[in-house]
């Protein structure tokens, strides 16, 4: 789940709406960026890549240290692991092509991981990568490596519509996107510097390169839960009886 905190409220947005508007954000850029050999793969990874939240996300649980609900980040590791395996098996069921894509994505995030729950999921994603490039005679990283740039290019920029307050200032970003996207270089117009974006007002988000074909719009699908009512009802009532709301958000 992505959250926001306002002073008397939550806003909640699906981990697997994040991931549509990610597809967005696919479908739309330039075509020269976009590699012809197994297009409607990539599509599907991007658009699926967060499947595996969709069963947590349904129900959301409150974290007691910080007296808010869980987001991804600091959702329970064990717990966040295992719907992470889910998800590629469910995406892998359709297409083994994008589960190594997925796959590649989410054992990224625990590379370096210090924790007996992380280095087991990366060696066990490992172990699942090299079967599934055995099987599907890939001869090079090379080109998966690139797909899967994209796919983490289009995975912040719609963290960054979800993940910030609508007309936010630069200075009051969210940190991850205050200098820009992390690796971004290749997809800027001039090669070296880093992709950023900023919101221009509560509806439009401008970048700072030329990535799209051409201006278009997402939605945001989002809920927004008075403190008060988690306080008197908890958290999954007061989740559930809420009625999801829309934001229209142009992209220029």
């Amino acid at each position: 789940m992505i959250t926001r905190e306002t002073k008397d409220s939550f806003i909640f947005i699906t981990q697997h709406e994040h991931a549509t508007i990610s597809g967005e954000f696919f479908v739309n850029l330039k075509k020269e960026f976009i590699p012809t050999e197994h297009f409607e793969s990539l599509k599907f990874a991007i658009y699926q890549h967060d499947r595996a939240w969709i069963i947590p996300d349904s129900e959301p649980i409150w974290n007691d240290k910080l007296q808010k609900p869980y987001d991804f980040i600091e959702y329970p590791e064990n717990i966040k692991l295992h719907f992470y395996k889910l998800g590629i098996e469910q995406v892998d069921q359709a297409n083994s092509y994008a589960a190594l894509i997925c796959s590649m994505h989410y054992s990224s995030f625990f590379a370096n991981s210090e924790t007996e729950y992380g280095k087991s999921f990366y060696e066990r994603e490992t172990l699942r990568q090299k079967h599934l490039i055995q099987r599907l005679k890939i001869q090079t990283s090379t080109f998966l490596n690139y797909q899967l740039k994209i796919l983490q290019l289009c995975d912040d920029l719609s963290l960054y519509a979800c993940m910030n307050n609508p007309g936010v200032d630069k200075k009051n970003e969210h940190p991850l996107f205050r200098d820009g996207f992390n690796n971004s270089e290749f997809f800027h117009d001039n090669g070296e510097q880093r992709v950023s974006a900023n919101y221009q007002d509560k509806n439009i988000i401008k970048f700072n390169s030329n990535l799209f074909e051409k201006p278009f719009e997402i939605k945001i699908t989002f809920k927004k839960i008075l403190k008060e009512n988690i306080k008197n009802e908890g958290l999954l009532t007061a989740f559930t009886k809420q009625p999801w709301f829309y934001h229209n958000i142009k992209i220029i």
